[in-house]
Protein backbone atom coordinates (compact mmCIF):
# COMPACT_ATOMS: atom_id res chain seq x y z
CA UNK A 1 0.00 0.00 0.00
CA UNK A 2 1.46 3.22 -1.15
CA UNK A 3 1.72 6.24 1.66
CA UNK A 4 -1.10 8.39 -0.02
CA UNK A 5 -3.37 4.88 -0.32
CA UNK A 6 -2.83 5.22 3.61
CA UNK A 7 -4.58 8.35 3.58
CA UNK A 8 -8.20 8.76 4.77
CA UNK A 9 -10.49 9.69 2.59
CA UNK A 10 -12.93 12.54 2.33
CA UNK A 11 -16.42 10.93 2.44
CA UNK A 12 -14.77 8.66 5.08
CA UNK A 13 -13.78 11.84 7.20
CA UNK A 14 -16.94 13.22 7.14
CA UNK A 15 -19.11 9.78 7.77
CA UNK A 16 -16.62 9.28 10.64
CA UNK A 17 -17.40 12.82 11.67
CA UNK A 18 -20.80 12.37 11.60
CA UNK A 19 -21.72 15.01 8.74
CA UNK A 20 -23.05 12.39 6.42
CA UNK A 21 -26.04 10.44 6.96
CA UNK A 22 -25.32 6.86 5.84
CA UNK A 23 -28.71 5.77 5.90
CA UNK A 24 -29.35 6.47 2.21
CA UNK A 25 -26.46 4.76 0.87
CA UNK A 26 -27.69 1.70 0.00
CA UNK A 27 -26.04 -0.62 -2.51
CA UNK A 28 -28.55 -0.14 -4.75
CA UNK A 29 -27.54 3.58 -4.56
CA UNK A 30 -24.46 3.28 -4.61
CA UNK A 31 -23.53 0.67 -7.26
CA UNK A 32 -26.21 3.57 -9.41
CA UNK A 33 -24.14 6.52 -8.60
CA UNK A 34 -20.76 4.70 -9.71
CA UNK A 35 -22.54 3.11 -12.73
CA UNK A 36 -23.30 7.16 -13.78
CA UNK A 37 -19.74 8.43 -12.74
CA UNK A 38 -18.78 5.98 -15.02
CA UNK A 39 -21.00 6.68 -18.07
CA UNK A 40 -20.26 10.30 -17.55
CA UNK A 41 -16.57 9.94 -17.41
CA UNK A 42 -16.16 7.53 -20.93
CA UNK A 43 -18.60 10.42 -22.20
CA UNK A 44 -16.08 13.58 -21.36
CA UNK A 45 -13.41 11.23 -22.75
CA UNK A 46 -15.43 10.14 -25.52
CA UNK A 47 -15.00 6.81 -25.17
CA UNK A 48 -18.83 6.02 -24.11
CA UNK A 49 -21.05 3.44 -26.03
CA UNK A 50 -23.95 4.37 -25.28
CA UNK A 51 -25.51 0.79 -26.40
CA UNK A 52 -23.99 -0.23 -22.81
CA UNK A 53 -25.43 2.17 -20.55
CA UNK A 54 -28.03 0.78 -18.34
CA UNK A 55 -31.38 2.15 -18.99
CA UNK A 56 -31.49 2.50 -15.16
CA UNK A 57 -28.38 5.41 -15.66
CA UNK A 58 -29.41 6.63 -19.17
CA UNK A 59 -31.63 9.56 -17.51
CA UNK A 60 -28.79 10.66 -14.86
CA UNK A 61 -26.71 10.21 -18.42
CA UNK A 62 -29.41 12.32 -20.16
CA UNK A 63 -29.23 15.10 -17.88
CA UNK A 64 -25.29 15.45 -17.76
CA UNK A 65 -25.38 16.08 -21.32
CA UNK A 66 -28.53 18.87 -21.01
CA UNK A 67 -25.73 20.12 -18.55
CA UNK A 68 -22.74 20.18 -21.02
CA UNK A 69 -25.02 21.51 -23.68
CA UNK A 70 -25.99 24.44 -22.14
CA UNK A 71 -22.67 25.80 -20.55
CA UNK A 72 -21.49 25.16 -23.70
CA UNK A 73 -19.40 22.34 -23.13
CA UNK A 74 -16.65 22.01 -21.34
CA UNK A 75 -13.10 20.50 -22.16
CA UNK A 76 -12.18 19.77 -18.44
CA UNK A 77 -8.95 19.91 -17.27
CA UNK A 78 -9.08 16.90 -14.57
CA UNK A 79 -11.68 14.18 -14.49
CA UNK A 80 -11.83 12.24 -11.42
CA UNK A 81 -7.87 12.45 -11.03
CA UNK A 82 -7.34 11.86 -7.37
CA UNK A 83 -5.76 14.79 -5.16
CA UNK A 84 -4.28 15.26 -1.56
CA UNK A 85 -4.41 18.17 0.29
CA UNK A 86 -0.94 19.81 0.65
CA UNK A 87 -0.12 18.82 4.12
CA UNK A 88 -0.23 15.07 3.10
CA UNK A 89 -3.00 14.04 5.62
CA UNK A 90 -6.06 13.41 3.60
CA UNK A 91 -6.96 12.37 -0.29
CA UNK A 92 -10.15 12.54 -2.90
CA UNK A 93 -11.28 12.34 -6.17
CA UNK A 94 -12.89 15.34 -7.21
CA UNK A 95 -15.26 14.74 -10.14
CA UNK A 96 -14.60 17.67 -12.42
CA UNK A 97 -12.19 20.52 -12.70
CA UNK A 98 -11.56 23.55 -14.58
CA UNK A 99 -8.32 25.18 -13.76
CA UNK A 100 -8.16 27.73 -16.48
CA UNK A 101 -10.27 31.41 -15.15
CA UNK A 102 -12.80 30.85 -14.20
CA UNK A 103 -11.55 28.14 -12.12
CA UNK A 104 -14.55 25.76 -10.73
CA UNK A 105 -15.01 22.39 -9.30
CA UNK A 106 -18.05 20.46 -10.21
CA UNK A 107 -19.06 17.47 -8.12
CA UNK A 108 -21.59 15.27 -9.58
CA UNK A 109 -24.60 13.66 -7.18
CA UNK A 110 -27.20 11.54 -8.30
CA UNK A 111 -29.35 11.88 -4.85
CA UNK A 112 -30.72 14.93 -3.19
CA UNK A 113 -28.85 17.86 -1.99
CA UNK A 114 -27.14 17.21 1.75
CA UNK A 115 -25.59 20.15 3.68
CA UNK A 116 -21.96 18.14 3.54
CA UNK A 117 -21.89 18.55 -0.48
CA UNK A 118 -20.41 21.87 0.65
CA UNK A 119 -17.49 20.31 2.89
CA UNK A 120 -16.67 17.76 0.60
CA UNK A 121 -16.18 20.46 -2.29
CA UNK A 122 -14.38 22.57 0.43
CA UNK A 123 -11.57 19.67 1.18
CA UNK A 124 -11.19 19.56 -2.75
CA UNK A 125 -9.90 22.64 -3.88
CA UNK A 126 -8.04 22.69 -0.62
CA UNK A 127 -5.84 20.17 -2.62
CA UNK A 128 -5.51 22.32 -5.53
CA UNK A 129 -3.35 25.49 -5.66
CA UNK A 130 -5.04 28.90 -4.77
CA UNK A 131 -8.14 27.22 -3.10
CA UNK A 132 -10.22 30.64 -2.81
CA UNK A 133 -9.73 30.95 -6.84
CA UNK A 134 -11.81 28.33 -7.53
CA UNK A 135 -15.76 28.28 -7.92
CA UNK A 136 -17.63 25.00 -6.09
CA UNK A 137 -20.81 23.90 -7.58
CA UNK A 138 -22.29 19.92 -6.53
CA UNK A 139 -24.33 18.88 -10.16
CA UNK A 140 -27.42 16.74 -9.45
CA UNK A 141 -28.27 14.85 -12.28
CA UNK A 142 -31.73 13.67 -11.57
CA UNK A 143 -33.78 10.26 -12.69
CA UNK A 144 -36.04 12.39 -14.95
CA UNK A 145 -33.41 13.44 -17.04
CA UNK A 146 -33.34 17.11 -15.36
CA UNK A 147 -30.61 18.27 -13.50
CA UNK A 148 -29.67 21.53 -10.65
CA UNK A 149 -26.24 23.15 -10.58
CA UNK A 150 -25.82 24.48 -6.97
CA UNK A 151 -22.92 26.82 -5.94
CA UNK A 152 -21.46 27.06 -2.85
CA UNK A 153 -19.99 30.58 -2.28
CA UNK A 154 -16.69 31.18 -2.30
CA UNK A 155 -17.15 33.84 0.67
CA UNK A 156 -18.13 30.48 2.74
CA UNK A 157 -15.10 28.34 2.02
CA UNK A 158 -13.17 29.55 5.01
CA UNK A 159 -16.20 28.31 7.32
CA UNK A 160 -16.88 25.08 5.35
CA UNK A 161 -13.10 24.06 5.25
CA UNK A 162 -12.90 24.67 8.73
CA UNK A 163 -15.58 22.44 9.33
CA UNK A 164 -13.85 19.61 7.20
CA UNK A 165 -10.87 20.10 9.62
CA UNK A 166 -12.48 19.74 12.30
CA UNK A 167 -13.82 16.46 11.19
CA UNK A 168 -10.34 15.46 9.90
CA UNK A 169 -9.03 16.39 13.34
CA UNK A 170 -11.84 13.98 14.92
CA UNK A 171 -11.15 11.06 12.41
CA UNK A 172 -7.10 11.20 13.64
CA UNK A 173 -7.61 11.59 16.98
CA UNK A 174 -10.25 8.77 17.71
CA UNK A 175 -7.18 6.43 15.74
CA UNK A 176 -3.97 7.57 17.67
CA UNK A 177 -6.30 7.29 20.61
CA UNK A 178 -7.62 4.49 19.56
CA UNK A 179 -11.51 5.54 20.48
CA UNK A 180 -13.87 3.75 18.73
Amino acid sequence: MTEYERLPRVTNILKDGGLIDTRWFTDAVRNRGTAVHAACHYLDEGDLDESTVDPIVTPYLDAYKRFQKDIGGKDWDWIECPQQDPLGRYRGTPDRILSCRPRALYDLKTGCHFAWHKYQTASYVNCLDDPFSYRRFALYLKKDGAYQVQEFPRSEYARDIAVFEAALTLWYAKREDKIC
